[in-house]
Order: structure tokens, then C-alpha cells, then sequence
């Protein structure tokens, strides 16, 4: 087949362009399938619509009914090919580590139950930080009014209650407001 090409490349016989008609077709899908798994910006799908028409070009060379058949195979099986080739993609582990957010719910929980879940974790993380209330830590940055402090060994957000502090300043949490702890200076 590579020897036929490789001929029909300096012939003007009808039966390379018949060849380079199914040679473009096979790039042209094999190309599809390159853009479903390399992220190119499109590059690979201009260089698989342009095997197409290339492919499409060589059939009419060869003959006008293979021409016509080869565009009405196109333009009917191509977009039922990109669909299924995008529905598989979609559903394969790859798709998973790829695309942002195709798996934004692996438990598979309706949307209720992932509100009552954030909330449950939310308020975990509240009485988690009021645990902390009376601790005395350092002021790691300035907080004009929000900042990081260290508390042992832990850094954690926190809002001074009024006015900056300065970092480096001892300070002692009074509140929890928002998820986040606010300080005073001690």
C-alpha cells in the first residue's frame, strides 16, 4: 500500500486518487481520535477537517458518484461519529483526571444531599475553630483586618476585632465569625 501511494504521488491515474481518498479518511479518523485525548486548542481537529476535505477532494477526482457519496457519508456519519466518540470520552476514567468537574460528586449524591453534606462539613469546620476560642497565639502576618496567625503549630485565618495588627503581636482568639476566628491582641 505504501509502495502504491508512493507511486500514485507521480502518477495521474484514477486509482491513486481512489487511494489517497481512503488514505485522507483514515488520518481524518484517526486525527478525530488524537483530539479527544491530546489538548491541542483545536490544531488537531483544523488538521482532521482538512484530511477530510482532502479525502473528499481525491474521491470527486476519481469519480463523481464516489465524490457524492463520500460528502453525504460525511456529513451525515460525521456528526453521529464525533457524538459517540464524545459520549465514550466522557465516560472513561481518562475523562475523569482530565476535565474539570466531570466528577464533581463522586458519591454520587443527589443535589439535597450534597447541600445537607457541605453543611454538615461546614459546621464541622465551625466547631472545630471554636475549639480554638481562649487560645493565645502570633500574629504571622499583618492583619488589616484579616490575616494569618499561628496557633502551635497550626496557621489558621483570622480577623483582628478591631482596627490592625501588626505581625508578630501576641494574640488570644475571642470569636468565631464565618468560618474564620477573630483575635485581639493580648
Amino acid at each position: 500500500m505504501i509502495l502504491m501511494l508512493a507511486q500514485g504521488a507521480t502518477q495521474t491515474g484514477d486509482e491513486s486518487y481512489i487511494l489517497w481518498g481512503w488514505v485522507l479518511l483514515a488520518v481524518a479518523v484517526g486525527l478525530l481520535f488524537l483530539e479527544f485525548l491530546i489538548p491541542s486548542g483545536g490544531l488537531i481537529g483544523l488538521l482532521c477537517g482538512i484530511a477530510a476535505i482532502g479525502s473528499v477532494v481525491s474521491f470527486f477526482m476519481y469519480d463523481s458518484l464516489w465524490g457524492t457519496v463520500a460528502l453525504c457519508s460525511y456529513i451525515i456519519l460525521g456528526p453521529i461519529v464525533v457524538i459517540f466518540m464524545f459520549r465514550f470520552f466522557m465516560s472513561s476514567p481518562l475523562a475523569d483526571r482530565l476535565v474539570l468537574g466531570a466528577k464533581e460528586d463522586p458519591l454520587n449524591l443527589t443535589p439535597e444531599e450534597a447541600v445537607a453534606a457541605a453543611e454538615q462539613e461546614r459546621q464541622a469546620r465551625v466547631s472545630e475553630l471554636k475549639q480554638l476560642i481562649g487560645a493565645q497565639g502570633v500574629a504571622v502576618t499583618s492583619l488589616r483586618p484579616v490575616g494569618t496567625i499561628k496557633i502551635g503549630d497550626r496557621r489558621v485565618d483570622g480577623m483582628a476585632e478591631s482596627g490592625t495588627i501588626e505581625a508578630g503581636t501576641p494574640v488570644i482568639v475571642t470569636d468565631v465569625y464565618d468560618n474564620q476566628i477573630k483575635v485581639r491582641p493580648t
